[in-house]
């Protein structure tokens, strides 16, 4: 007898090569990553990797960074989102706390039009 094995998605919130969060569940209270200025004074790069367990063809990712206030901050295409620490630090000193999601949507206009999208909280980052 053969186990089916179903490919979850997961994703990584990295400070340089230090992984800060690595998870698969959607939990808006367990992931919140708090950060300090002094690991972003000497960090280089943020980033979000995601790792899509099963591929959709023909639709594509998007990562996006908002505030408290869901004020959209930011946004990238493709399953990695990358901002300089320092970058990430001004945001962080304005803000105090940014929220990532992504969503997967169709390439094809029309169909995006007809498919209701959507968003998955990834993380919440909180400077201390």
């Amino acid at each position: 007898m053969g186990v089916t094995a179903i490919a979850q998605d997961s994703w990584k919130v990295c400070l340089d090569r230090k992984v800060l969060l690595n998870t698969s569940t959607e939990d808006a209270e367990k992931n919140v990553v708090k950060i300090s200025s002094a690991h972003l004074k000497k960090a280089k790069t943020f980033s979000v990797n995601y790792i899509d367990g099963s591929p959709q063809k023909g639709w594509e990712r998007t990562i996006m960074m908002f505030n408290e206030q869901d004020k959209e901050l930011g946004k990238q295409t493709g399953k990695k989102f990358t901002l300089k620490a320092s970058g990430l630090k001004t945001l962080l000193d304005k803000y105090r706390t940014i929220k990532l999601y992504t969503i997967n949507s169709p390439t094809d206009p029309k169909m995006k039009a007809q498919v209701r999208l959507r968003r998955v909280h990834l993380c919440t980052l909180v400077l201390q």
